[in-house]
């Protein structure tokens, strides 16, 4: 069973939100912790971009300036139809196709060496040797550092074969090409204009733009120039070569078409001079004479098949009216009604008329009535005599056509047996014919194409045409300064993010009183602002509400009248502790001079004789070594109290709180010592240093420690970094910056 669905909410802060029990927590975007990090990494993402702009920076500095000048130049349709008129080879402007081919022709080591010949550019020193950029500079260098390991892998060029001394017999010295292994200047200004070039088509159109690239903007447009005219020249020159050399081609298939052309039609005519065939209006006699039989048989059958029904029809007609039928239509020879016939037929049918009239009103035995039906029977004789007669006259015209067509057939196959003879000399002679028409067609087409070719050769259109000449470019368009600062910020700040990321997801030290909490478990008083940074408001106020929680949390353990021993241990030995601290909360727990307080620092920190009362009231400062020397063999271990049972009997008899410091946590063999002989225990956690793993690891390796362990506190705490940590609007936030 499906439950609703439940709608997705995004905690904007670190407010802690209750998940029922049958019921998985969803995902949350926790926005207000995304904006921490991102202002706790601000500083690094800033650096980075800066470090990237700084990096553009150098490197537009150490770049050369470029021009790029442009050429425009259009595929004319309308001149490559202009061609294709009088062209024999089509031209094709329209694919796409053709459209890249003109684009690689214009980018081809072909064209580029006709602009360094009009040009001069391999005699150009400016040109062949450009300035080179310093990032350029450094990239050659770091690449050159692997060129030894580069040449240690790279095998052994092979020895170069020996030339032959002489061509071989079927190819001329000519024909030879001949390549130099080393590139001349003609070869490197080439190579460096094709690197410089660039050609590109202007979206779906059939407009090229032609853009050089070079240091000197008039050079640069000097070259987008020629390389407009050379490509023009190019087109020119081409249409010409091929029709040239299809005016060349043609000219020797005509002769040999003329030739041939010539011995087909004297062979046709000496073949009919030595057969005797006469030709009449462009066919032979015969043949003519069976086309006229062929067609006058055709027309007769015909005219015989349409006898042939007539009297069929009137058979059938005949046939029907013996049978008792009223036939009241007779048709004549021609198919058409006779005058009679029609007469009679109009006086049958108004005599039906009449009788049938009669016999409805008077019935069939008044005499009226019988005279009309032996009327109507004379008519129907008449009727059937005229039948009779036009059958008769059908069946003789259908004779005659009969006779006739028998007669052409007869003709036909007299004169068809008579040119059977003469086939196989009529199949050669069409053989004959056909063979010269071919000729003669196809030397007629050639002659047509090389009148064409003729034409071309002087026909001065290009299918080309520059319709923008290249400018002189004012402003250099590499190196782009504003965009490459940009990308240098952007690509600086991004890695500076990537970082950051690294950073943030990565395990984080210890910052806030809240992180002892929530990952190791411990409470802390708060924090106790650095002593490097110049100390402010916000500082004083952290540092007093800090030492105030010590203290109260000192003030909170349950004691009688005896006096209470504690021991404040770094959690590291760090030199950048806070020394005053025990000075500070031992000054606070006085209350005034209602308390004394024993403080027992190091054996550099106090001298041995002051173990008076401080002007301050009730704080008695004391050095560890005093201690023994009191306690002699008591204290047997430098920085260190045993509870033998009258030593710490004495100090708590004498004290209201003893105040002492202990060697480090980490130093876990001499901190179990200290903790044995105190009551509460007091950690001293450096800010933003260790993990929170790192001081759970210390505890467990101290258990003592642990178990009397009141509360922590950061010292050489940032104060503006730590904010940074906390949550926004959270009581440590707001309490830090009251």
């Amino acid at each position: 069973m499906t439950g609703p669905v439940q709608e997705r909410r995004f905690a904007l802060t670190d407010q802690v939100r209750s998940v029922p029990p049958n019921q998985t927590e969803e995902p949350e975007l926790d926005l207000g912790r995304v904006m921490r990090a991102v202002r706790r990494q601000l500083r690094l993402i800033l650096i980075s971009g800066f470090i990237g702009a700084f990096i553009a920076a150098l490197m537009i500095l150490g770049s050369a300036p470029r021009y790029v000048a442009v050429e425009t130049v259009l595929l004319d349709e309308k001149r490559a139809d202009l061609l294709d008129e009088v062209s024999p080879l089509p031209n094709v402007f329209q694919s796409d196709s053709a459209v890249q081919s003109e684009i690689e022709i214009i980018k081809s080591q072909d064209m580029a060496y006709r602009v360094v010949d009009r040009l001069n550019l391999d005699e150009n020193e400016a040109f062949l040797s450009p300035p080179v950029d310093a990032t350029d500079q450094v990239i050659d260098w770091l690449f050159s550092l692997g060129d030894p390991l580069v040449a240690l892998l790279t095998p052994s060029a092979p020895e170069p074969a020996p030339e032959p001394t002489t061509a071989p017999e079927d190819v001329s010295e000519d024909d030879v090409p001949q390549i130099d292994a080393k590139p001349s200047s003609r070869d490197r200004a080439a190579g460096l204009l094709r690197d410089r070039l660039s050609v590109s088509r202007s979206g779906r159109s059939f407009v090229i733009q032609i853009g050089v690239q070079d240091f000197e903007p008039v050079r640069a447009a000097l070259i987008a120039r020629v390389y407009g005219s050379s490509y023009e020249r190019f087109q020119l020159e081409a249409n010409r070569q091929v029709a040239g050399n299809a005016a060349e081609w043609l000219q020797e298939r005509l002769d040999v078409l003329n030739q041939q052309s010539l011995e087909a039609a004297s062979a046709v005519q000496e073949f009919r001079a030595a057969n005797d065939l006469t030709q009449v209006r462009g066919s032979l006699l015969t043949e003519q004479q069976q086309s006229e039989l062929a067609t006058e048989l055709v027309a007769a059958a015909a005219n015989s098949a349409e006898k042939k029904a007539q009297l069929d029809s009137m058979e059938s007609l005949l046939e029907r009216a013996s049978e008792g039928e009223d036939i009241v239509t007779v048709p004549g020879p021609d198919g058409r009604e006779q005058e009679l016939t029609t007469e009679l037929r109009r006086d049958y049918q108004n005599v039906r008329l009449r009788y049938g009239s009669l016999l409805d009103q008077f019935g069939p035995d008044h005499p009226q009535v019988q005279e009309l039906e032996r009327r109507m029977e004379d008519l129907r004789d008449a009727l059937r005599s005229e039948l009779v007669q036009a059958t008769e006259g059908a069946r003789i015209a259908f004779n005659a056509a009969r006779s006739r067509e028998e007669s052409l057939r007869q003709d036909l196959e007299g004169a068809t047996s008579m040119s059977d003879e003469n086939v196989a000399v009529r199949g050669r002679l069409q053989q004959l014919e056909s063979i010269s028409d071919t000729y003669e067609e196809v030397y007629r087409q050639y002659l047509g194409r090389y009148q064409v070719a003729v034409q071309q050769q002087g026909f001065p259109i290009a299918s080309v045409d520059v319709i923008s000449r290249a400018e002189v470019p004012t402003g250099a368009s590499s190196p782009r300064k504003k965009a490459l600062l940009v990308a240098g910020a952007f690509l600086g700040g991004l890695i500076g993010m990537m970082i950051a990321a690294v950073r943030e997801l990565g395990a984080k030290p210890v910052r806030t009183p809240s992180t002892l909490r929530k990952e190791v478990g411990i409470d802390c008083a708060g924090l106790l602002p650095s002593k490097k940074r110049a100390e402010g408001d916000a500082e004083r106020r952290t540092r007093a509400r800090t030492l105030e929680r010590l203290a109260l949390s000192c003030e909170q353990y349950p004691s009688s009248s005896l006096g209470i021993l504690i021991g404040i241990a770094p959690l590291t030995n760090d030199d950048d502790g806070d020394d005053a601290l025990a000075e500070d909360l031992a000054a606070i727990l006085t209350r005034g001079d209602r308390r004394s307080v024993l403080l027992i620092g190091d054996k550099t920190s106090f001298d041995a004789a002051s173990q008076q009362a401080s002007p301050s009231g009730g704080v008695t400062r004391v050095s560890m070594q005093a201690v023994r020397d009191h306690h002699d063999g008591q204290v047997t271990a430098e920085n260190e109290l045993q509870d033998d049972g009258t030593i710490v009997s004495e100090l708590r008899e004498s004290f209201d709180f003893v105040l002492f410091q202990m060697p480090p946590l980490s130093q876990s063999n001499r901190s179990d010592a200290n903790s044995r002989a105190c009551d509460i225990a007091i950690l001293r956690v450096p800010w933003g240093r260790v993990l929170p793993g790192f001081v759970s690891d210390a505890l467990k390796d101290n258990p003592t420690f642990e178990a009397r362990l009141s509360t922590a506190v950061l010292e050489g705490a940032d104060l503006r970094m730590a904010r940074r940590y906390m949550g926004q609007g959270s009581y440590e936030e707001r309490e830090t910056y009251a």
